[in-house]
């Protein structure tokens, strides 16, 4: 609403049902799984990171939206300044970290490439005109591409409830495209 985006019914279904599929994905279809301590522990920390996502989503499409500021600088800028915050814990745990990062460097560069480059890319979606309200849900597809990474690589079941919550998500998504 911030940047002037009124989403319709179609929308908010679209919004309902990804989010529905998020729950089937990550319950396995169990809702149970709310009521005990680590299931609330899990919707807690979730919507936490969650909420912070969303904020600063909606910050960085108002900054290139419609203050014009270039998503490859915006994103060059959060960098630095999250090199500022974390170099103080590396340099005090020089030694460690680099011991943890023995024969991890080729992924931990190539995340650190793809992951910046992933989120340029949504700013700049949203700087040519993708309003917020679809584009920022859509990317809710990585719980469903991490899921099914989760089965090939970490080969963690899938069963029917996730396989239904990543087919709810993608449905959601679609209904967000076409409003």
């Amino acid at each position: 609403m911030l940047l002037g985006e009124r989403p319709g019914a179609a929308s908010i279904a679209g919004l309902l049902a990804i989010v529905a599929g998020i729950v089937l994905i990550s319950t396995k279809g169990r809702l149970s799984r709310f009521a005990d301590a680590d299931g609330r522990k899990g919707v807690h920390w979730g919507t936490t990171t969650g909420a912070a996502i969303a904020g600063y989503t909606v910050v960085d499409a108002y900054g290139v939206k419609m203050l014009g500021i270039q998503p490859v600088v915006l994103d060059w800028c959060a960098n630095a300044v999250r090199l500022a915050m974390l170099l103080p814990w590396f340099l005090a745990n020089r030694r460690d970290a680099m011991t943890c990062m023995q024969g991890h460097w080729g992924l931990a560069i190539a995340v650190g490439m793809l992951s910046p480059l992933s989120y340029i890319l949504v700013l700049l979606a949203l700087r040519l005109g993708a309003p917020l309200s679809v584009t920022a849900p859509a990317r809710e597809m990585s719980m469903m591409v991490g899921a099914l990474l989760g089965a090939w690589i970490l080969k963690e079941s899938v069963g029917r409830w996730r396989l239904l919550g990543c087919l709810v998500t993608i449905i959601g998504v679609a209904m967000l495209a076409r409003s």
